[in-house]
């Protein structure tokens, strides 16, 4: 099996090859060359000043199997979620604040999928607590001050407390008395009846204590998020359900075809009731749905998210059992969402410290030009989320390096692929300047290039074709803009070789 770093050197020769077709340039070579750099001195502009030289600029809207910003230029988003299973349920509480915003944001990490808890919001029947909303509120204001776009993820694992999961309070858990054996996490959706009937419950709307059906009153929670949050130009979204499961017909949705009968019956329903919410209280936010917990295994499609373009968005996780599965994954998630012209975001993958894992997955999801959200930043990036976030306050800094890789946060244009080949230091942006509304760019806006000096602490150079660099030296925005008259514009990043190119980290 080839190692990932191999897999990304031959997907940046690739694109060199796309660059050489469309062009007529020479292949860009996988490893460092000195040909034709372009030093990060910034070249003297002409036309029009350059807009979005920031990064993306909010608020974010779907264009087909696009996200885009507010110029319409691609975005490409890589950040961590932050998730509080324990009371009281909101990241702040725990440490997570504007230190760690700055730490993520000063690394090139543009999102935070921020959980949303109904122990918390909803902690009686019918009743939101407007303290949680507050609390959340506060820290969607922290990312915005770092312009870091929140996805809020209505997060649940095994439904609830009462049938050994986390998510949903006793009040919301009717489990009909069936048998609740303490099977732990994953293996309760398989082993657990009484968790299994929660969900049947869930979906068929099971009246409540109150007299009100469960998923009515999830909804009524989620209006009030919605209603909170509509107005957000930082908040990209609102993630309907973390990893929803069906019920103890579970079996389908494992085999290679899928369960797109029980999508249809269960989880569209519902997402079209959330859609509508969406539309009443917000211009433009997305709506998140996801497949039921198998998908992300990589064994079979999905239908989802089932809804009418514009809205909508494909969230998906990567857990697969093998790199075949995570390949699968990131192949069926771009099926799917180019079925339906909608985009897609892989929500969850890592749940560890591994840097080959890291590595690995960054690389496939690269590949499938696709935007991702690491498992999770208390669990397995920050050391003590109590003390100042740093480079020294890690669980793994050579985990965290991996994710604080070079990326197209933001593209003037459609990408036509874009890989860091971690073994050379290599990373190279091949993009059509058609953006995705069919119009080509206007020649004043930026293509951004996250450049973390984490991978580059001695400098880089740029290889730049149809295009000039107009960012400072050695910025960690690098900055591109069209040459007149060029469609296809390719970008490759180097590391210098003059050591006093730039400032090393830490000076």
């Amino acid at each position: 099996m080839p190692t990932p770093r191999v897999r990304a050197s031959r997907f940046v020769v690739a694109l060199g090859a796309v660059t050489a077709a469309l062009l007529g340039a020479s292949v860009l070579p996988a490893a460092p060359a000195p040909s034709r750099p372009t030093t990060a001195a910034p070249s003297s502009p002409s036309g029009p000043t350059l807009r979005g030289t920031r990064g993306p600029s909010a608020p974010l809207h779907a264009a087909g199997r696009w996200t885009v910003d507010r110029y319409g230029r691609v975005v490409v988003l890589h950040g961590v979620n932050r998730v509080a299973k324990a009371a009281p349920y909101a990241p702040e509480a725990f440490g997570f604040g504007p230190d760690d915003l700055a730490f993520l944001a000063d690394h090139g990490l543009n999102v935070v999928r921020l959980g949303v808890d109904f122990r918390g919001l909803m902690p009686t029947p019918g009743v939101v607590d407007h303290a949680y909303l507050d609390a959340l509120e506060r820290t969607v204001d922290a990312a915005a001050a770092e312009r870091i776009f929140v996805l809020l993820d209505f997060h649940q694992d095994g439904f609830g407390p009462l049938v050994h999961g986390n998510g949903f309070p006793e009040w919301m858990t009717i489990t009909d008395g069936l048998d609740n054996p303490p099977v732990p996490f994953p293996l309760y959706y398989i082993g657990n009846p009484a968790l299994q009937r929660a969900f049947e419950n869930f979906w068929t709307n099971r009246l409540g204590p109150d007299g009100v059906g469960i998923q009515d009153s999830f909804l009524r929670g989620f209006d009030a998020v919605v209603r909170r949050f509509g107005g957000d130009r930082w908040v990209a979204g609102y993630e309907l359900m973390n990893e929803p499961w069906p019920g103890a017909d579970w079996a389908s949705c494992a085999d290679a075809t899928g369960c797109p009968e029980l999508e249809a019956e269960r989880l569209v329903p519902f997402a079209q009731r959330a859609e509508r919410i969406v539309r009443r209280h917000s211009p433009g936010q997305l709506l998140a749905v996801e497949p039921f917990v198998l998908f992300n295994f990589g064994q079979g499609p999905t239908t989802m998210p089932g809804l009418a373009p514009g809205r909508a968005m494909l969230a998906t996780h990567s857990y697969a059992l093998s790199v075949a599965g995570e390949e699968a994954v990131v192949r069926l998630t771009n099926e799917a969402a180019d079925a339906q012209s909608v985009p897609a975001i892989i929500t969850e993958f890592g749940a560890s410290t591994s840097v080959a894992l890291a590595d690995r997955l960054a690389d496939q999801f690269d590949a499938g030009r696709l935007s991702w959200i690491f498992w999770e930043y208390a669990e397995s990036l920050i050391g003590d989320e109590h003390e100042p976030a740093g480079l020294d306050n890690l669980a793994n800094p050579a985990a965290f390096a991996a994710l604080a890789r070079p990326f197209p946060s933001a593209i003037a244009g459609t990408p036509i692929g874009w890989a860091f080949d971690d073994e050379h230091t290599v990373f190279e942006l091949v993009y059509d300047r058609v953006l995705p509304r069919g119009s080509l760019a206007d020649p004043a806006l930026a293509t951004v290039i996250s450049v973390p000096r984490l991978h580059y602490p001695n400098g880089y150079r740029v290889v730049a074709i149809g295009a000039r660099v107009v960012s400072a030296p050695c910025s960690e925005e690098l900055v591109v803009r069209p040459r007149r008259g060029a469609r296809y514009i390719a970008v490759r990043v180097e590391p210098a070789t003059d050591t006093a190119t730039c400032e090393p980290v830490g000076a």
